[in-house]
């Protein structure tokens, strides 16, 4: 058995949703003993600002209160910026629905969560925004920034890394997923390893109807298009010669060389990282499926694109079903319906109240690389860490799929075929 596998999990804590039980008058609220802890700050030196001018924060105080919320501080300072209210645990990797119930599906949920970055943003009274992340290098390893919201643009203010401290994370862990830390402390930790195991695909979802959608577009030559992520992080596509989706997966491109994501948390062009993309030059088939699984009402669909080197990337959100159709190819992230890699992983920024929202919503959602035998991949050394999907307006019109590289620096890949999602009525599918 593979090592992902070996976790007897304990179902009946799977299937629990812990309550938020207020602590009784006096009684410690957690690690922290319902008082405060300091955490010291490693700030960043930002570029074009002078030291008169960069915020003195040292320290991000944190004083517990009930139910894993804490009040958050930078201090020291007058008009320090604070959070009375936030809460920890959206930080923390959590177990969807989808995946509850099996071992293998569950520790691949929790391994993507914890190493794909999570950002939490907050808007203070001031038009600044104090944004806290889980910033995916290893466990612990968090940051903090304070930004000025203007009308066209961000600016950033201040940036520091920090270590949240590690029985606190374990104790928010036990209380958001019902699992022992112990279990899995070894695959959060630092990133393991997450390809070569078989996904069982059967006990994530039951197909009821699939759809063949025809020849599947690669929009080769056309120019590559960049949403705001990508037009920031141009200059860490380290490779020349990439100015059509066609370059990336060419023969004679590999590897595709980018910037390195390095501790404790910046891009680093000196250490580069390198990918084979060529795999994505030939897709030879789109199926959609509407799927079902019993821990979720009703059924959502899934989309499969099979490569000719017999890799397979599966999506599904429940928002496909609700995209509006479009004329123009988007120019805005909000345009775009996001798919991280994993069962159920958050986009990587969200506000608090998207990320207590979607905790709630628990909507099915997930996004994978299989070889062809069905093993499951690691996205990340195959080079791709999310699908942007948009529909094309039509009869039946067309879904389009982005393929965005390595910390989301460019879109590599382009990919389109016909609307045919399969009515939501079951239907028997295809032998």
């Amino acid at each position: 058995m593979h090592p992902i596998s070996r976790v007897i999990l304990r179902v009946a804590a799977l299937a629990l949703v812990i309550p938020c039980v207020r602590p009784a008058r006096g009684e410690p609220t957690g690690a922290l003993g319902g008082g405060s802890l300091s955490l010291t700050l490693k700030p960043e030196e930002l570029s074009g600002q002078s030291s008169a001018g960069t915020p003195a924060y040292k320290a991000l105080d944190l004083v517990s209160r009930a139910c894993g919320r804490y009040e958050v501080r930078l201090s020291p300072g007058v008009d320090r910026p604070e959070l009375p209210d936030f809460d920890v645990s959206v930080l923390l990797p959590h177990v969807p629905r989808l995946a509850r119930g099996n071992a293998t599906l569950t520790r691949l949920a929790l391994i993507q969560r914890e190493f794909n970055r999570n950002e939490v943003h907050n808007d203070l009274p001031d038009g600044r925004d104090l944004s806290l992340a889980n910033n995916c290098l290893r466990q612990g390893l968090w940051e903090v920034k304070l930004a000025q919201k203007g009308r066209d643009k961000t600016t950033l203010l201040y940036h520091a890394w920090f270590t949240f401290p590690k029985d606190e994370y374990a104790r928010l862990f036990q209380k958001a997923t019902g699992l022992p830390y112990a279990d899995y402390e070894s695959v959060l930790a630092s990133y393991p390893t997450l390809g070569g195991f078989p996904l069982p695909l059967g006990e994530l979802r039951a197909v009821v109807g699939e759809r063949e959608s025809g020849p599947v577009a690669t929009h080769a030559t056309e120019p590559l298009q960049r949403l705001s992520e990508q037009e920031a992080k141009k200059k860490l596509l380290l490779s020349a010669g990439l100015a059509r989706y066609g370059d990336f997966s060419a023969s004679g491109k590999q590897p595709i060389v980018t910037a390195k994501f390095s501790e404790p948390g910046f891009y680093d062009s000196k250490e580069s990282m390198r990918f084979d993309l060529s795999w994505l030059a030939e897709p030879t088939r789109l199926v959609w499926r509407r799927v079902k699984n019993p821990r979720v009402e009703g059924t959502f669909p899934e989309i499969e694109v099979t490569f000719a080197s017999g890799q397979r990337i599966v999506v599904a959100d429940s928002r496909l079903e609700s995209l509006e159709p479009r004329t123009l190819a988007p120019e805005r992230d909000s345009e775009v319906l996001k798919v991280v890699f994993g069962i159920g992983t958050p986009d990587i920024h969200g506000s608090a109240a998207d990320r207590a929202r979607e905790l709630e919503e628990d909507r099915p959602r997930y996004l994978m690389v299989l070889d062809a035998k069905g093993n499951h991949v690691d996205n990340h050394l195959a080079g791709i860490d999310g699908v942007y999907v948009w529909r094309e307006g039509g009869d039946p019109g067309s879904v389009h799929l982005w393929l965005v590289s390595y910390e989301r620096i460019a879109l590599v890949a382009h990919l389109s075929s016909r609307w045919l999602i399969p009515p939501p009525e079951p239907s028997a599918p295809r032998p």
